[in-house]
Formats: C-alpha cells, structure tokens, sequence
C-alpha cells in the first residue's frame, strides 16, 4: 500500500519538500468560492466536517443556513451514554471503562444526525472542561458520556439551564471537588473547597477581568480591571455546599466521618442536596448595576441558594461576551473584530423575544455574521483559525465515507489517534483550562501582531510529526478500526485537475491558494507506472498521494 512501499516513502519525502518550499513564499487563499464550496466551508464551522450527504442536504435546502439551523435545532439528542450502557446491558462490552466510553463519543460526534449540537458540544466540553485523565472521572462508569451528552442537551438551549445541569452533575462535581463540599467547622478549622467556585467564574461564565460590551477590557490606570476577588470565590463556595449522590438507598444521619449519608455512588443524575452540610448562612454574590440578588439571605434552601448564584453569574454583563467570543474562536476565528464579539453578546443578552441566553440564537449569529460569511475575510490575513488536530481527523473521515469495522462501539481510533498523537482529544485535557488558553499567543508573526492563535498552543515538534504521520496511516491502511473510501478520488486521479477539485471542494472548501494548487498538482502528475507499489495502479497512487498532500497543506491546516 501507499504508506510503507519505499518508492511510495521516497515520493511522499520529496513532495513534502516541495510543499514546504512553497509554503515559506506568501501565499493568498482564493476567495471566489462557487455555493457548494461556501456549502462544505459553512459545514466545516458547523460540523465535524463536511461530508457528501451534508453538502447533499444543503443543497436540498437552497443554500439556506438559517433554516439548516433550525433543522438540527429540532432533531433529537444522539445520546453516547446510552450507546455505552447498552452495549453492556447487551453483553457486547463487560465494563464502563474509560476506552468504552471514548468510543462511544467518537461515534456520536462522528456519525450523529444532530451534527451542530453536537458541535457546539464538542466547543462547550473545551470551556466547561472535565477530563477522564483523571481517575474520578475515568472510574466514573458512564459518567463522562453522561456529561457529554448534557453539554450536547443544552447546547441550543438556554445557557442558565446549561450552568446548573454543568454545576450538579457528578462527573463536573467530583472533577472540580464540591461534590461531598462540607460547610465550615469551626471546631475542626474546615473551610468550604473553593475549586469549582473559582473556576465557574473564571472559566465558565465572567473571566478574570471586567469587560466592555464588545468583549474588550475595562481599564484602570492602563491596567485590566479585575472582575472578582478571592473573597468573592469563598463566598460563592459556601454556596456549593451540601451536594452529594442523588440515590434511593441513602442511610445514615450523616453524622459520621464524612458528614454525608451512605449511598450508592451516581455518576450520573444531578447530585442532590444534602442541607445539613449546606452553609445556611447568609452569603454575599457579585455585585453590579441590575444585579437581581447581590445577596442571598439566611435560611434559603440549598438549592435555592445555587439557582440564585447561577443566575449572578449568567447575568453578570461579562458573561455575554466572554461566552460569545469564546464560541466564535471555537467555531469561526481565533481574532473576531470587537464588532463580531458584541453583535454576538447582545444576542446572547436578548435574543429578540427578550431571553437572555438562548444559544441557538448566539450559534446562529456566530455563524451567520458577515465575518464569518462574507468571502472578503477569506483574504484577510488576521481572519481565520489554526483546525484543532481531532478536527482535522474527523473531518478527513466524513469526507470520504469512512468504514467501521463490525462490532460493539467500534469507533476506535486506535493509537494512531490520541492525546499523545494529536496533543488533544475530546475530553482528556491535562487540566480544566483546556489544551490551550483563549489567549495563547505563539511566539513570531502571529504574537508579534498581537494577535492570539489558541491551537497552537498545542502544536510542537512532537505533534508536527506525529500528527501528519497518523494521517498518512488514515489514509493509506486505516487507523484502529476505520478506513476511507477513495473510490471517488481513484476515478477521478485520471484527470489530475479534476481530483484536485474535488479535494479542494472536500478539504479546503474552494479556498486552495493557487500556489499549493499547483504544487500538488505538479506531483500528482509527477507520478508514473514506476513508482506504482506493487498491488496499487497509477490512479490509486496518485489519489491517495494527493489526499495527503492536501491534509499537509496550510491550506486545509488553517480554516478561512
């Protein structure tokens, strides 16, 4: 096959070569994209990846993104915990292990007809992060599945709803410690674990600094303005106290060691609350102008108390576009203009029926604004976005009409495609600030700009090979349980031009610079009967070699 023959090795060597030389000179995207092209590009921001039957529907529908929106808005919820614990309860798998349960996402997030949420899922799970690295949450059964699919519940949902299912699931309490969260005692010197109160502030909702409408920061004496203090994450800490297992079989007053009745473990129902370890105490929240209730007053229930501090949160005027900018970056581009984050945040303030939060109204502002539409900011070079490394993967996947192996949750990846291949994958981050910071700025032209560019916080001299080797054994021999189906591309490798329209379609969305054009061309046609492995023919050789070339290009590297 393509991958290990020697001649094929020595062809790829030298291409890759003559694709680098070529990438060290300007290159200027193309920006006349004929509809299916802006199709497959819309779906790349959109989806997992553009695939036939998508582009297919599209068309279908006139082109219309809007009502495409509101389509996937209505489908059901694909569910992977649902997909783990029936293939146990089938027999087909003996335990609800970590592996299981990654199988199962990569089936959804792959093979789901609700591709937007779970999309958007996949964007929420890199802001809300829990991560099945750690043991608590990998022991957890079906736990982080669960999670998952609660992201993908609520991501077109309203995002209040979305902050209190994030803060009573077990998988967010164990990973983030106020599940069994005891009020202060005095007597033994305890104070409330203040983990999830911090990082429900700065990570899930305000930011570490106040901002302006348009996601820009509000200044003091030229210095950011810092939007809580660490006397506002221990108050908001006495809040999350007093969750535990929401289970039928509880025993105990509670009065022992732990301070909690004994109960089965729950992975995955909402935690439930336990009131005496909940603190009853009068507490004080963060105070801004409208702030509904600044302060919770004494005796509430524990539940109540939280509901009021999920609603100081969401409401804060931070939160709209310190969500919006984060969404764009996920979706569309790393450097949205102030103007795109604050046409996005009023959305999120008022979608127009007077909600606040309603995120399938953000989703479609993000991805219907002009910068993420219009074909003007395909030349801009400050606009677009570095494609996350699993990205790139499940994109190459749908577009050509994967295989799976038969069997129970076979969407294995295998070890051609990991955390320590790709330097991410779906929720097995190092820590809860995700695989990269919103912020990162690589060192060279792009931090130099002042620009950030988060993605490539992760790509290093270890992923810079290992990725693009894995994708050569995607394409070539397949990777764990999947394969591509290039019967297409082989058909149309007798016209090289015509193959590299189609990969441009497919891959780069119309936007293939005409520099990387003709350099893959000139080594498609480069390529003759004597450089065939043996069991190949010229046309296999020549389209799987172009399908690489266009995975190794800046062109399909960088989303426009």
């Amino acid at each position: 096959m393509f991958g290990p023959h020697k001649n094929t090795r020595g062809i790829i060597a030298a291409l890759v070569l003559l694709i680098g030389a070529g990438a060290g000179a300007a290159v200027t995207p193309n920006a006349n994209l004929t509809a299916d092209q802006q199709a497959t590009r819309f779906l790349a921001q959109a989806t997992f990846g553009p695939s036939p039957d998508s582009l297919a529907e599209l068309r279908q529908l006139n082109y219309d993104y809007s009502g495409w929106i509101d389509r996937e808005a209505a489908k059901p919820v694909t569910s992977a915990a649902a997909l783990v614990t029936s293939a146990l309860s089938a027999g087909q798998i003996t335990t609800l292990d970590k592996a299981a349960n990654r199988r199962a996402r990569n089936q959804v997030m792959l093979s789901a007809p609700d591709q937007l949420r779970q999309r958007v899922a996949f964007a929420l799970s890199q802001i809300m992060v829990i991560s099945d690295n750690d043991t608590n949450v990998a022991n957890g059964l079906e736990g982080s599945s669960s999670y998952y699919d609660l992201l993908a519940q609520n991501a077109l949902g309203n995002f209040r709803n979305l902050m209190m299912d994030v803060t009573r699931h077990p998988m967010m309490g164990r990973y983030l410690s106020h599940y069994k969260n005891r009020k202060a005692n005095a007597a033994s010197g305890t104070r409330p674990d203040e983990n999830y109160a911090r990082e429900a502030m700065q990570l899930f909702t305000i930011g570490l600094y106040s901002l302006n409408a348009n996601g820009t920061y509000q200044t003091a004496a030229g210095r950011p303005v810092e939007a809580y203090t660490n006397d506002d994450i221990t108050e908001f800490a006495r809040v999350y106290t007093g969750f535990t297992d929401d289970s039928t079989n509880a025993t105990g007053s509670g009065t022992g060691r732990t301070d909690f009745p004994s109960a089965t473990a729950n992975y995955t129902a909402p935690m439930r609350m336990w009131e005496p370890q909940h603190d009853p105490d009068a507490k004080t929240l963060l105070r801004y102008p409208g702030a509904r209730k600044p302060t919770l007053p004494a005796g509430q229930t524990g539940l109540q108390d939280v509901q009021d501090a999920i609603d100081n949160l969401v409401e804060h005027p931070n939160t709209a576009p310190f969500i919006a900018r984060q969404l764009i970056q996920r979706l569309v581009t790393s450097n949205p203009s102030d103007g795109y984050v604050g046409r996005v945040a009023t959305v999120f303030v008022n979608n127009g029926a007077n909600v606040r939060g309603d995120l399938k109204a953000v989703v479609k502002a993000i991805l219907l604004d002009p910068e993420a539409r219009n074909l003007s900011f395909i030349t801009d070079p400050e606009h677009g976005k570095l494609r996350e490394p699993f990205l790139r993967v499940t994109h190459v996947l749908r577009a050509f009409r994967y295989s799976v192996q038969d069997g129970a949750l076979s969407y294995d990846l295998g070890s051609t495609f990991t955390e320590s291949t790709l330097g991410q994958f779906p929720l097995a981050s190092g820590s809860v600030f995700n695989f990269y910071a919103p912020d990162y700025q690589p060192a060279g032209p792009i931090g130099n700009a002042g620009l950030v560019g988060p993605e490539f916080q992760i790509l290093n001299s270890v992923f810079a090979v290992t990725t693009p080797n894995g994708m050569n054994t995607l394409i070539s021999t397949g990777a764990g349980k999947f394969k591509l189906n290039l019967a297409e591309q082989e058909t149309l490798a007798a016209n090289p031009i015509a193959l590299l329209d189609n990969l441009d379609l497919l891959l780069t969305h119309g936007t293939m610079s005409a520099e990387t054009r003709a350099a893959i061309l000139k080594a498609v046609q480069g390529v003759t009967t004597a450089m065939v492995p043996t069991g190949s023919n010229l046309n296999q050789t020549r389209a799987l070699l172009a399908v690489y070339l266009v995975t190794l290009s800046p062109d399909f590297a960088v989303l426009k």
